[in-house]
């Protein structure tokens, strides 16, 4: 039958965003995830985009995802951490209606798993792509007269698909529920606090995961052009 496995999960991201010119944007990220009941790490990642603006709110981007899993199961003992190299690349459009703003995003990625044998990282990748659209829905609640200082409320869903001869019982990879607050207390910065829920598929296909995540962001901005 079906087998559902439940866990907390911390999530903590340090999210900066240079601003290369009115058309180039680079977003970085750094990001560690633990369980909650037990203090277990069960990711860590560093992540690298650049973003080109299209024009009528689309942007285009290309960038690579160097992750490392130690698990998914909160209860293992193992510590081994498997590496995945991850390119990928996305659409963007973002649409803006006075308080609200909608978003939309679209990224296709190629995924190189380490292979592991008898809890040993072994020669070789195994490899899946896999299709991603998220949805964000946006609202401000409060905005300073110079715009310096913000609150904005989001929400949204993610849903992933997988691809590949590797795939065979989980075409459907997982969907994420989110919602979050997020203040800006000065220009360029903003601190985010939220919660997700993702339930996921394992490759068995009778298996989940459904992970009830805590999330703490801090986005930063740097402008480098006048």
């Amino acid at each position: 039958g079906k087998k559902i496995t439940t866990r907390p999960i911390a999530w903590y991201s340090y999210l900066n965003v240079l601003q290369l010119s009115s058309k180039w944007f680079v977003t970085s990220d750094i990001g560690e995830r633990h369980f909650l009941d037990n203090g277990n790490q069960a990711q860590w990642l560093v992540r690298s985009k650049i973003n080109y603006n299209l024009g009528q709110n689309w942007d285009a981007g290309v960038g690579f995802v160097y992750f490392e899993t130690r698990t998914t199961d909160p209860l293992s003992q193992s510590t081994l951490a498997v590496p995945e190299l991850r390119p990928f690349q996305e659409f963007n459009n973002r649409q803006k209606f006075n308080k609200i703003t909608l978003s939309h995003r679209y990224r296709l990625e190629e995924r190189y798993f380490r292979k592991t044998e008898n809890d040993q990282l072994t020669s070789g990748y195994n490899f899946n792509f896999r299709f991603r659209y998220m949805f964000t829905f946006e609202y401000n609640l409060y905005k300073s007269t110079d715009n310096s200082r913000s609150l904005n409320i989001k929400a949204g869903d993610e849903i992933m698909i997988n691809g590949g001869k590797n795939i065979v019982n989980n075409k459907f990879d997982q969907n994420r529920i989110f919602a979050a607050l997020n203040y800006q207390p000065i220009n360029n910065l903003s601190f985010e606090i939220g919660y997700m829920n993702a339930f996921q598929q394992r490759s068995s296909g009778k298996d989940f995961n459904e992970g009830n995540i805590y999330r703490l962001s801090i986005f930063h901005r740097i402008k480098l052009y006048k």
